[in-house]
């Protein structure tokens, strides 16, 4: 059966706009697009990840974000690992700290994104392999239920 024209479906967001954008997938309209790039590139700048270690091959960065309830919002931490010509990214979240993953929403919390926290994490480690030079990469994400850092357990 051939896929049915997608000329009259409705963002899945707002329910009111036609949908037009991925090209090749349309789910959401152009405006909801804008609005989830604008709460995604907000959410970025405030996903903190500070180096704690850095070595030639490797580097360890400890994540911090401000809405988590761990103590000093301490969420986690993102070991990343050169291997050959790309990258190994091991990502150890604290279990109990998890409760500021939600979908992103506006300060009205009207407008629900289809993002969430955790891509923008994802997408701050992203920005860091590529300061390495890019190149692929394997990335595991771990929940544990204790992380220590070079400032003790976190």
């Amino acid at each position: 059966m051939p896929p049915s024209s997608t000329s009259g479906r409705a963002c899945e967001i707002c329910g009111d706009n036609r949908a037009t954008l991925p090209t090749n997938d349309p789910v959401i309209c152009p405006r909801c697009y804008e609005r989830s790039e604008e709460l995604f590139q907000e959410e970025m700048r405030r996903v903190e990840m500070i180096r704690t270690v850095r070595g030639r091959d490797v580097e360890v960065y400890d994540i911090k974000h401000p809405e988590s309830r761990a103590p000093k919002h301490h969420c986690g931490q993102v070991i990343l690992i050169r291997a050959g010509q790309g990258f190994e990214v091991k990502i150890c979240l604290r279990s109990d700290s998890v409760d500021w993953m939600s979908n992103l929403s506006d300060a009205t919390g009207v407008f629900i994104s289809r993002d969430r926290r955790l891509d923008a994490l994802i997408g701050n480690v992203t920005l860091l392999i590529e300061s390495w030079g890019g190149g692929p990469h394997y990335m595991d994400i771990f929940y544990v239920n204790k992380v220590v850092s070079t400032e003790g357990e976190i």
